[in-house]
């Protein structure tokens, strides 16, 4: 009887610890993390058969290891020129990562606010592409 007591104890000790260093894994994760530009791997410009029409940047970005996570994007215009910045996060620290590349795909709204025949220039992070509107 006094085995059985001692193991029931023991697991409920062992499960508690388990617990608390659970969330203060989540907690650092929650907390160790920081912003960086996602890799471009691919961009392009769709059209979207509307009137007027409206134009969507299609974005693929990468994460460049198992650590990597998406995280955001924001988008600025100034004249013809829209600016889209991808950002990831990845822990700070050491922290050991796989190095599994991994790739996702925004489809970004530019709305509808652009002059037919007039070129437009798209930067996403480090890749740059033009496009003439219809």
């Amino acid at each position: 009887m006094k085995r059985k007591l001692a193991l029931a104890l023991a697991v409920v000790i062992l499960a508690g610890a388990i617990g608390a260093l659970a969330a203060d894994l989540t907690q650092a994760g929650a907390e160790g993390r920081q912003a960086v530009l996602a890799p471009i791997d691919e961009l392009d410009v769709l059209v979207q058969e509307s009137f007027p029409p409206r134009y969507v940047v299609h974005v693929v970005a990468g994460l460049p290891s198992g650590c990597a996570q998406r995280d955001r994007h924001e988008v600025t215009r100034e004249g013809n020129t829209i600016t889209v910045t991808v950002w990831n996060t990845m822990p700070t620290g050491d922290v050991a990562c796989t190095m599994i590349y991994g790739m996702y795909e925004l489809n970004i709204d530019l709305g509808t606010d652009f002059q037919s025949g007039a070129t437009y220039t798209v930067r996403v992070n480090d890749r740059t592409i033009t496009f003439v509107a219809q």
